[in-house]
């Protein structure tokens, strides 16, 4: 797999499940950062500015929430990362995700806004990145499961997929915690850095990765529309779901899709079952969620409410 650019987030990477790889049943972060409460300040501009969490651990997701009495426009960025707000009873708030390789660090944060009587307000503030504590692992792939790691074809399927993940639906879609998609044995954290075939640790593994059998149902964790459910090269059988405001999740290597692009899905609903198609050795599903195209670890969604 050729290795990530030094600055990239984004960087695409794949599946495939050793036998040999030990079962981890929760992210390296989860323990850490679970007691760590949302930082709510007052700022100089009038603004009220809470950080949730206010230290983010690289690879998950950071929710801003602003107050105003009298806002009625608002925008952001997070790192230069334009940022989507929405509107809740509490105010307004939005999501950004930090990427699995993000250099640890302080990051600005960007308010603006315009109040009722057309004054404009702005304000900065930094967020801090901690290290996460990925583990390591080596993955031992067959000549024909390797050639599925060429360069042109992961840049078609990464450009396919980006195309979806870029749009943003403009409502938020699902409530609460996600639910987890396959009850089983987690056989690859979210996060963690790879080599091939003994070779250079020069990628990471994108999502999480569930033991399971061939056929066992692969449910929702959340409502959302189904954007692609078509066979891929590389993820093998696919199906994508939309879950509103750039929010996005993908399994990956079924034997069968049991939906169709265009519908709409329900917490718990089969969407399809687990396999063995695409780069994998062996049968087991692939999960992951997107920021607006950037991989965040799925399990913090399951372990807190965002917002």
């Amino acid at each position: 797999m050729p290795p990530p650019t030094p600055t990239a987030l984004l960087t695409s990477t794949f599946t495939a499940v050793p036998s040999s790889t030990p079962a981890l049943q929760t992210s390296p972060t989860s323990a850490s950062l679970a007691a760590v409460r949302p930082t709510s300040t007052s700022r100089p501009s009038g603004l009220i500015v809470e950080l949730d969490p206010p230290r983010v651990a690289q690879g998950r997701t950071l929710v801003v929430h602003v107050r105003g009495a009298d806002l009625v426009e608002l925008s952001g960025t997070v790192n230069g990362r334009r940022l989507t707000f929405a509107r809740n009873e509490h105010g307004y708030w939005a999501l950004a995700g930090f990427g699995a390789l993000a250099r640890p660090g302080s990051y600005p944060v960007t308010i603006t806004g315009t109040l009722a009587d057309g004054r404009p307000v702005r304000d900065a503030l930094q967020v801090a990145v901690v290290e996460a504590g990925y583990p390591t692992e080596n993955l031992q792939l067959s000549p024909e499961v390797s050639r599925l790691l060429d360069p042109k074809l992961i840049a078609a399927e990464r450009e396919q997929l980006m195309a979806i993940f870029t749009v943003i639906t403009p409502r938020k879609l699902w409530a609460g915690p996600f639910q987890l998609p396959l009850n089983s044995k987690i056989t690859s954290p979210f996060g963690t850095r790879r080599s091939y075939n003994k070779g250079p640790v020069n990628s990471y593994h994108e999502g999480t990765d569930f033991r399971g059998t061939v056929g066992t149902p692969i449910r929702a964790p959340a409502p959302g529309r189904v954007v692609l459910a078509e066979k891929l090269t590389v993820r093998g059988n696919a199906v994508l779901l939309d879950h509103g405001l750039g929010v996005y999740s993908g399994f990956y290597h079924m034997s069968e899709i049991k939906v169709k692009a265009g519908q709409m899905v329900k917490t718990g609903e089969v969407i399809g079952l687990v396999g063995d198609t695409g780069l994998v050795t062996g049968a087991h599903l692939h999960w992951d969620v997107r920021l607006e195209g950037l991989n965040v670890d799925p399990l913090e969604w399951t372990q807190r409410s965002i917002p």
